[in-house]
């Protein structure tokens, strides 16, 4: 994918929804017509958009690997996926699957992308484990570098669709963000190790939850009334960013 060929992937494109579109048109048999055209022309709306972000880099990165994985995971995976876990510094063994490795056409460096269809988080440009809780970006460079033997630039969060606003954050495979990966995976490992998975909640993760119906709203109140001593490593993670 190239500035130069994009006109032709658009034709690819193009068909390809369409093809799609109808089958599950048929499948489906939805119930307000009005609404999948409109959900459809939303798709292809994105999909155009993102295929223009490729042409883009296509110049200067090579696509080398598409859900990629490594270890025991379902699903249709790249032809070079390994079977067997990836075991980093320290024993941690991993296992999932990358959307797209790339290969600069120059420096011959690695760039790992995870792909994400909903809205950017506030302050992503600062992420870097998020608390915890982005931690694709970090750990499957890492990962790469490990399975693949080679120089890894960076792992990147890409918000590939208007809802993201095209938004892409990449976080540079450094010294110090590769600790910083580490640790968490360390304080992970430290809490079932003790068997201490509180229930404590970050501030506000009630608003966006499923299941307060379950738990109700009272858990900053309960968890004031946990032993701090051993909330201390998750009140560690959560503040790095």
């Amino acid at each position: 994918m190239t500035a130069a060929n994009v006109d032709t992937a658009r034709s690819v494109l193009e068909q390809t929804i369409g093809e799609v579109a109808a089958r599950e048109h048929d499948e489906l048999a939805p119930a307000v017509e009005r609404v999948w055209i409109d959900e459809v022309t939303s798709i292809r709306r994105d999909l155009i958009a993102w295929l223009h972000y490729l042409a883009r880099d296509g110049d200067e990165w090579q696509p080398e690997k598409f859900e990629f994985s490594f270890g025991k995971v379902p699903g249709i995976r790249d032809a070079t996926s390994i079977r067997d876990d990836v075991v980093l510094e320290g024993g941690f063994k991993l296992r999932g699957a990358i959307d797209l490795i790339e290969t600069h056409r120059q420096t011959k460096v690695l760039r790992v992308t995870d792909h994400k269809t909903g809205r950017k988080p506030d302050r992503i440009e600062k992420t870097i484990v998020g608390g915890g809780a982005v931690l694709q970006p970090v750990l499957y460079a890492m990962v790469v570098e490990k399975a693949l033997e080679g120089a890894v630039r960076s792992g990147r969060l890409f918000y590939c669709t208007s809802a993201g606003s095209f938004t892409e954050h990449e976080i540079p495979l450094s010294d110090a963000n590769r600790s910083a990966g580490l640790d968490v995976l360390r304080i992970i490992d430290r809490a079932v190790e003790n068997g201490f998975l509180a229930a404590a909640p970050d501030e506000d993760a009630c608003d966006r939850c499923d299941f307060v119906a379950v738990c109700g709203r009272e858990m900053a109140r309960r968890v004031a009334r946990k032993p701090q001593d051993k909330l201390a490593d998750l009140d560690a993670l959560r503040s790095k960013p």
